[in-house]
């Protein structure tokens, strides 16, 4: 259906500086088209390379993300390194933690103990009176001392003979005869704390007349054992020599 004429009506200032013939007048609008053919083309590839420049500092940027990311992982590796290093110093020094208070709990204890046998130690020997002690020639005399709350240490400690000095021999066993400081300085040094003891209640029951010299030397023995046979021998010849 052909068009009417007035849908292709041009302005008068266009018509007039149109070409008459048709060939012409198709000829510049084939040139007009491609001009603005043209100034689209070159819109557009200004807005792709604009696009590809966005792009370009998007992958830029996603590439500094990524570096990013990866310090931070190792951070955080390193930190819980650090962190289970220090979770496991911490289970160390707990576990140093009870050990030592296990171990001021038995040195306190002990410390006790000792304190306590002193006490015994001092009382029974003020129990013996010198009445007891007069029909008998042997007689203890000592102090005790705590010395940094884990030693005992006996200051002086004599076993006083009236009837023989120092310098002869005991015949039974042959042994040399010592006197009773040192006895009880080997004494001290060779028993266990128990064993000092059970020996010093020996000898007060000795001195309380409560048991026989016989008796008193069994128990010796029996307390010294095989090891301090030889504390037993001097010791005996003591006896002998204390009491007739």
């Amino acid at each position: 259906m052909p068009l009417a004429e007035g849908e292709f009506a041009l302005p008068d200032e266009v018509l007039a500086v149109m070409p008459r013939d048709p060939y012409e007048q198709l000829d510049l609008a084939r040139r007009i088209t491609a001009l603005a053919v043209a100034g689209r083309v070159t819109g557009l590839e200004r807005e792709a390379a604009r696009l590809r420049e966005s792009a370009a500092d998007k992958d830029r940027e996603n590439g500094e993300l990524r570096e990013r990311v990866a310090l931070l992982d190792r951070a955080l590796q390193e930190t819980n390194s650090r962190l289970r290093a220090a979770l496991e110093d911490n289970i160390k020094l707990s576990k140093e933690r009870d050990s030592l208070a296990q171990t001021s709990k038995k040195l306190a204890r002990d410390l006790q103990k000792l304190e306590s046998f002193k006490r015994h130690l001092m009382q029974s020997l003020r129990d013996d009176s010198p009445s007891k002690m007069s029909g008998t020639n042997l007689s203890l005399i000592f102090s005790l001392n705590i010395a940094d709350g884990d030693s005992i240490t006996h200051t002086t400690t004599n076993l006083l003979s009236t009837s023989l000095d120092v310098g002869s021999t005991v015949q039974e066993g042959r042994t040399p005869r010592i006197d009773g400081k040192e006895f009880f300085r080997q004494a001290r040094s060779r028993l266990s704390y128990e064993q000092f003891g059970a020996f010093l209640a020996n000898i007060k029951e000795l001195n309380a007349h409560k048991q026989s010299r016989e008796d008193t030397l069994k128990k010796a023995e029996e307390i010294f054992g095989p090891d301090n046979k030889d504390l037993y021998l001097s010791f005996q010849g003591l006896l002998n020599r204390s009491l007739p």
